[in-house]
C-alpha cells in the first residue's frame, strides 16, 4: 500500500513489534518525548527505514525548514518531518518501531490513519505515543500520566502505576492517533510525563530514565540505562549547586513543595508557567 503522508522504503520484518512515537514541538517539554524515542534509537541499533512526506504534513511558515548557509553560499535546506526506525530485540522480547518527528501542522486524521494502518501491517502489538507537559511539579518527581485508546487502562494504573489523565480542552495529535487505534481495534497508549515548569532550557535525564524504564516494563524488552543515569547525576548537581546560589530558584520550589503538601496537585496537567517563576538552567549550567 503507499501511504500519502509518508514514504517506506522496506517493510521491516519484525516479531510482535511495539511502536513507539516521540514527537518534537508542543507535547515535547524538556525534551522528553522525542529525547526517550532517540534514546532508544541510539541504544538499540535501530535501522531506519522510512520517513515523513514533509509536503502533506508540515505549514512551512509555522514550522520552517533550516538552512545552512555558508560565506553566501547556501549548502542545504532541511524540512521539517521525521524518521521511522526498526529494532530487532533479543530473542524472547518484542521488537520495535520507533517514529522521531516534529508534530505535523496538517492532515493529523489522514497520517494517524495511515501510521495506524502501518502499525497493522506490522502486526504491532500495540502503539504508544509520548508526551512531556510542564506542571506545578519538582525536578525529583516522577510522575508519569497517561490516556488509552480503551485498551487496559487499570493494567497501566495498577501494575505499572501511572496516573489516569482527566482532560477536556485542545488536543495534541496523540489522542488523534489513539482514534485511529480505537476505530482499527489496535491497542493504543499516550504516555505524558511531568516536567518542573519552574525549569527550561535542559534535557530531563531524570524523567526520560522513568519513561524508558516504565517503556521497557510494558512492552517487555531490555535496554541498558546507564547513560541517563550518568545524565542526570551530573545535572542533579548542577541544580542543587544553582538551589544553593540562587533564592528566586529555592522560593519557586518551596512553593510547589507547599502546595504538594496542601494537596494541590490533585489535578494534574495544568500549566504552572506563571511569569517571574522561570529558571532557563541554560543561563547558569556549565557548558
Amino acid at each position: 500500500m503507499e501511504y500519502q503522508t509518508f514514504r517506506l522504503e522496506t517493510l521491516p520484518e519484525l516479531a510482535a513489534p511495539v511502536f513507539i512515537i516521540g514527537f518534537r514541538g508542543w507535547g515535547n517539554a524538556l525534551e522528553v518525548s522525542a529525547g526517550t524515542a532517540a534514546y532508544l534509537v541510539e541504544t538499540l541499533q535501530a535501522v531506519s527505514f522510512g520517513h515523513i512526506e514533509s509536503d502533506h504534513c508540515y505549514r512551512y511558515d509555522e514550522t520552517r525548514p533550516v538552512v545552512k548557509i555558508e560565506a553566501g553560499v547556501m549548502k542545504s535546506i532541511t524540512p521539517p518531518g521525521g524518521s521511522f526506525f526498526a529494532i530487532e530485540t533479543h530473542p524472547g522480547e518484542k521488537d520495535l518501531v520507533v517514529l522521531i518527528a516534529d508534530e505535523p501542522n496538517l492532515n493529523w486524521y489522514r497520517f494517524s490513519r495511515e501510521l495506524v494502518d502501518l502499525a497493522h501491517r506490522l502486526k504491532a502489538t500495540e502503539v504508544i505515543t509520548l508526551g512531556s507537559m510542564f506542571d506545578n511539579v519538582l525536578h525529583t518527581d516522577r510522575i508519569i500520566s497517561a490516556v488509552t485508546a480503551g485498551s487496559d487502562v487499570e493494567g497501566l494504573v495498577v501494575r505499572h502505576r501511572v496516573i489516569p489523565i482527566n482532560y477536556h480542552g485542545p488536543s495534541a495529535i496523540h489522542t488523534v492517533i489513539l482514534e485511529a487505534c480505537r476505530k482499527r481495534a489496535v491497542a493504543g497508549a499516550s504516555l505524558w510525563g511531568h516536567c518542573p515548569a519552574y525549569l527550561q532550557g535542559i534535557t530531563h535525564h531524570g524523567m526520560m530514565l522513568q519513561l524508558v524504564r516504565l517503556l521497557a516494563d510494558m512492552a517487555s524488552f531490555s535496554v541498558k540505562t546507564e547513560a541517563l543515569e550518568a545524565g542526570w547525576e551530573a545535572l542533579e548537581i548542577q541544580i542543587q549547586k544553582l538551589m544553593t546560589d540562587n533564592p528566586k530558584l529555592r522560593e519557586v520550589m518551596d512553593q510547589v513543595r507547599k502546595e504538594k503538601r496542601e494537596g494541590a496537585m490533585q489535578d494534574l496537567g495544568q500549566n504552572g508557567n506563571e511569569q517571574g517563576k522561570v529558571i532557563n538552567l541554560k543561563d547558569f549550567l556549565d557548558p
